[in-house]
């Protein structure tokens, strides 16, 4: 699943949406699961009304773009599993004059306890001030493969958030540097499913499709999601 966990040898095993694509690839079109990401606390109450109206996993803000613990996550994790959604991950948006090693065991540390997916990293332009993306695209590419590298060693699946003209501005259309971890594309075209992506970065399918920043629903603003 989703956010499915194994003990294999004494040692806990995530495993991420990659499972839950090869799942559903073998599934019909009426099999698709829609979800949700949020940045802000959500209640198990409003996750449980979220559920009623078909949505069944979500993305939770665990890494905040100044680089820094996102203090709602571990609540709004916990609400989300309480709420009854059947997947859970998180995501790190970094903060790319911080060292990559250590946001990702902020993360990790800030999360010790709480069950969780994936920790998918996020890489779109970062609004805080001294926290943006270099003019370096290499350099990018680089410190992006830092990042998951360093979600790797801690024994996590790590997968990417980017749109292709996202990717190409800050990583280069030449930096296949996530291409071996599940993409979480990022496509406002209102439309849940996979046409009309386009391989970009090495992907040649999406995991995820983020169709839509307009949810609204039970007291909660929130990116639809699809798989």
């Amino acid at each position: 699943s989703f956010a499915a966990c194994l003990l294999v040898g004494g040692v806990m095993k995530r495993f991420g949406v990659a499972t839950a694509l090869l799942a559903a690839a073998a599934l019909p079109q009426a099999f698709a699961t829609y979800g949700m990401d949020v940045s802000a606390l959500v209640s198990a109450d409003q996750y449980k009304c979220l559920k009623g109206k078909g949505i069944d996993f979500s993305i939770v803000r665990a890494w905040r773009s100044y680089g820094g613990f996102d203090s709602n996550a571990r609540a709004s994790v916990s609400n989300a599993w309480a709420g009854g959604m059947k997947n859970v991950d998180v995501y790190l948006f970094p903060c790319t004059s911080k060292s990559a090693s250590d946001q990702v065991a902020g993360t990790v540390s800030g999360m010790k306890g709480v069950k969780y997916g994936q920790i998918w990293i996020d890489v779109e332009t970062n609004p805080s001030s001294g926290c943006g993306w270099g003019s370096n695209l290499a350099q990018n590419c680089a410190y992006i493969g830092q990042l998951l590298d360093a979600v790797k060693s801690h024994g996590i699946k790590p997968g990417v958030y980017a749109s292709p003209y996202m990717w190409g501005k800050i990583a280069g259309s030449s930096c296949t540097i996530g291409k071996n971890y599940p993409l979480w594309w990022a496509d406002y075209n209102n439309v849940p499913g996979w046409p009309p992506y386009k391989a970009f970065g090495g992907w040649t399918k999406p995991a995820i499709h983020q169709f839509s920043d307009a949810g609204n629903a039970c007291g909660v603003r929130y990116d639809k999601n699809y798989y």
